[in-house]
């Protein structure tokens, strides 16, 4: 019987739950999930129409509040649906309302980027040397890293399905489909800071090491999440239930820091793997999958 896994993130307590053996996670949604974790994004907003609907000239008395109180008032509203449909109630607070839901989105923004991440299995003991606090190594005299992450919350991401719910609470069925592209191009959307194949990296922030997107091998399946998967994992159990002779259970990238970002803003005495690296996970991938040349 194989071991268990959870991707851990030790600064914002958060992890991806329960999952099955590593040789399983690795052809699952979980690299993908792994590479928006740590993908920053920057907001866009759509330019607003001069006036999107009739409105009287003469502010009422409730639109007459200075812009500091509107936004205080705008902190007592616990959901971004409920601000965007106070928003939509004229044209100067759906501004300053969709101001404020993209000021709550952006906490939701590759909340592992640059944060420390471990993918522990289930049969762990100890932890990787430099990584933990003194705290979180009192934490370990009595519960493994796996237990530890048994208590994270599961990560929140701002994506497609967090703004189709803001969109259903002002949305209904009998609103015209034009009706509904408009309220989303009044909503903040995000927009990863790195889309450019050429110029995509994986950084290893830690180690000053990156690997390039362009060396990735599309063609056989593998991406930055798989990396992270197998460089970063860490147990005692060499049966990760992936069919391949090498020892991937003691990751030298446990418990680093990563982001993915532009080649350019990386710094110049960075070292690029790629070339090390790549070879080794398409061998690890391919003794796995039988297809090893």
């Amino acid at each position: 019987m194989g071991q268990y896994w959870r991707i851990m993130c030790l600064d914002t307590h958060e992890s991806t739950g329960y999952l099955c053996e590593l040789g399983e996670a690795l052809y699952s949604s979980i690299p993908k999930l792994i590479e928006e974790l740590i993908i920053p994004s920057k907001f866009a907003l759509m330019p607003l129409p001069i006036k999107p609907f009739d409105e009287p000239k003469i502010l009422s008395p409730l639109e007459m509040p200075p812009q500091e109180t509107i936004e205080r008032i705008l902190l007592f509203i616990p959901r971004s649906a409920a601000v965007f449909c106070f928003a939509l109630t004229c044209h100067r607070f759906l501004e300053i309302g969709r101001q404020a839901i993209a000021m709550r989105k952006k906490q939701y923004i590759a909340p592992w980027a640059g944060k420390r991440i471990i993918c522990v299995g289930n049969c762990v003991e100890g932890y990787p040397e430099n990584v933990l606090t003194e705290k979180e190594k009192a934490i370990m005299s009595y519960k493994s890293l796996y237990e530890y992450a048994a208590g994270f919350e599961y990560p929140t991401l701002l994506n497609g399905r967090s703004i189709n719910n803001i969109l259903k609470a002002v949305n209904h069925d009998h609103y015209y489909v034009s009706r509904r592209m408009q309220l989303q191009n009044w909503l903040p959307t995000s927009c990863p800071v790195s889309t450019d194949e050429a110029k995509a990296v994986l950084l290893n922030i830690t180690t000053n090491e990156y690997v390039r997107q362009s060396k990735l091998l599309p063609e056989h399946g593998i991406r930055f999440g798989h990396i992270i998967m197998l460089y970063a994992s860490w147990t005692s159990d060499p049966s990760t239930g992936i069919h391949c002779e090498e020892e991937i259970h003691w990751g030298p990238w446990a418990g680093h820091r990563f982001e993915i970002t532009f080649i350019d803003s990386v710094n110049q005495d960075a070292t690029d793997v790629s070339d090390i690296i790549v070879p080794r996970i398409k061998s690890i991938m391919d003794k796995d999958r039988g297809t090893e040349e």
